[in-house]
């Protein structure tokens, strides 16, 4: 009875494993832009960048690549008290949908 009941729970657990391997490929990342890489007409385009800033005046992100943009309804996250990449220089993630900045996260 020992070792149907061992043959049992390795079946068990063998399914498991299967099954849990088998769900993970559900996981991967589908791109919204389609086979041509143009987005069609009905779907957004979502793309981030991550840039140092240079400074923050009036409203306006300035960064080193001698680009701005205009913050006015824009979702801004400050967590600069959390810095991780440096202590003198401030990143901005940038989440842009559809060409039009609507997210910085600035670290």
């Amino acid at each position: 009875m020992l070792k149907r009941q061992k043959m049992v729970y390795a079946l068990i657990i063998s399914f498991l494993f299967v099954f849990s391997v088998h769900d993970a490929g559900a996981l991967r990342a589908t791109s919204m832009t389609g086979g041509k890489g143009a987005p069609s007409g009905n779907q957004t385009q979502v793309t981030k960048s991550s840039q140092f800033v240079k400074k923050i005046a009036n409203n306006v992100l300035y960064l080193e690549g001698n680009k701005s943009y205009d913050l006015t309804g824009v979702n801004v996250i400050d967590l600069t008290g959390k810095r991780r990449v440096s202590e003198n220089k401030k990143l901005a993630d940038m989440t842009f949908v559809n060409g039009a900045l609507k997210e910085v996260i600035l670290r």
